[in-house]
């Protein structure tokens, strides 16, 4: 019921990516640009064969179920691709780190599904301590594009300081 309820929101959906992709792992995947230069906005760059081997490497990380049309509430590669998108990856590093991040979050969301259907305490901790870790790795990540596209400033912006007769004010 869940996964018919996801592929008529995905069929109602109009194509905002300008990307179509069909096909498998098994049998090869299918990309269809119904926009030009549709990939290649999406990763933030003008060279294509960069935006081509960055699909691949969305592609890698995701299992045969979530890369297929077989199972559509499953698949996960448009979503990968509307996350790096979103991201608006500015160079080559943010682009690695935006496929990283997007990859990241699904193996975590992974993690989270192998848990719930532990059966033991042995699996529970073992998927447990995987989840933890890619939560981690996720945040990490995150912080690594923050500091990236700042510089590695912090700023702080103080909105009203009132001080009185004889005070001072240390900022």
């Amino acid at each position: 019921m869940k996964d018919q309820a996801v592929e008529s929101v995905t069929k109602a959906k109009s194509d905002p990516l300008g990307i179509k992709i069909s096909g498998s792992a098994a049998t090869g995947h299918d990309i269809e640009l119904t926009r030009e230069n549709a990939l290649c906005q999406v990763f933030g760059t003008s060279d294509e064969r960069q935006a081509v081997a960055l699909l691949g490497h969305c592609l890698k990380p995701l299992s045969a179920s979530e890369s297929t049309d077989k199972k559509p509430g499953n698949d996960e590669r448009i979503f990968m691709l509307s996350v790096i998108r979103d991201l608006a990856p500015r160079d080559p590093v943010e682009r690695m780190l935006a496929v990283q991040i997007a990859a990241t979050h699904i193996a975590t969301i992974r993690a989270s599904g192998w848990l719930s259907r532990s059966e033991n305490l042995a699996q529970g901790q073992t998927h447990s301590t995987a989840y933890a870790k890619l939560a981690r790795t996720f945040t990490a990540q995150v912080e690594a594009l923050r500091k990236h596209r700042t510089g590695g400033e912090q700023r702080v912006t103080v909105q009203h300081v009132t001080v009185s007769d004889g005070g001072q004010a240390i900022v």
